[in-house]
């Protein structure tokens, strides 16, 4: 007999819509493959330099149903939501509620506190990405520190709460795989621990193969000075 998580997931195919890059969507791509959910896609492209258009999505943006239009969204039968953390909560409520971390009060006062610091190094990693130099090294020199305190936390814990996994390993775990990027595997070689999380995420059920196809795009828009191709 099926489960009511087993029926929903038959019931409803969400559709995330998205620029065609990793960016925001690759931390709710992993949590869909981790909760083994099916689901389609909306993809918008920028055009190519010097001008950038946005307009595949600029064109659409208030034609879609959207409370805040935004990217990236994601669709669940009659509703719709934009923002990637709510995006991410919404599926862990809906699909996998033990990655909300929500059974005490600790747990979950630890599972927002991470969302919390994950989002606060990358801000600044992105930001970087579009608005500074283009110096790889530069950016790593300085992005590189912001994660000693997850790292020490890492090298005595599984995940970032501790043995279970939470909604804020999808998106660190992307953010650790863009400072390898920036990095050239640098940040390995100072915060180990980091590459044994790594593994240890990619490790789980069904992630090496969303791994694989995130690796077909880039990590930013090509406006980006860093990572756009």
């Amino acid at each position: 007999m099926a489960t009511p998580t087993q029926n929903a997931k038959a019931a409803t195919k969400p559709t995330l819509g998205y620029w065609k890059i990793r960016g925001l969507a690759s931390g709710i791509r992993y949590q869909l493959a981790y909760s083994n959910v099916p689901y389609d896609e909306e993809v918008y492209e920028q055009g190519d330099g010097p001008e950038f258009s946005r307009a595949a999505w600029y064109d659409v943006k208030h034609d879609q149903g959207l409370t805040y239009p935004n990217l990236p969204y994601l669709r669940d039968g009659s509703f719709s939501l934009t923002e990637s953390g709510a995006i991410q909560r919404y599926c862990a409520k809906k699909w996998c509620p033990t990655l909300l971390c929500d059974d005490d009060m600790e747990t979950y006062g630890k599972a927002e506190m991470a969302w919390g610091v994950v989002l606060d190094i990358k801000g600044f990693v992105a930001t970087q990405c579009y608005v500074g130099d283009g110096d790889k090294k530069k950016l790593a020199d300085a992005a590189i520190p912001r994660f000693g305190l997850i790292a020490k936390e890492l090298s005595e814990n599984k995940f970032m709460i501790g043995d279970r996994i939470c909604c804020a390993d999808f998106a660190f775990v992307e953010l650790v795989e863009v400072m390898d990027f920036i990095s050239d595997g640098e940040i390995f070689k100072v915060y180990p621990s980091l590459k044994a999380y790594r593994d240890r995420v990619f490790e789980l059920p069904r992630l090496k193969e969303c791994l694989e196809d995130e690796k077909r795009l880039a990590f930013n828009n090509k406006v980006a000075k860093i990572g756009n191709m």
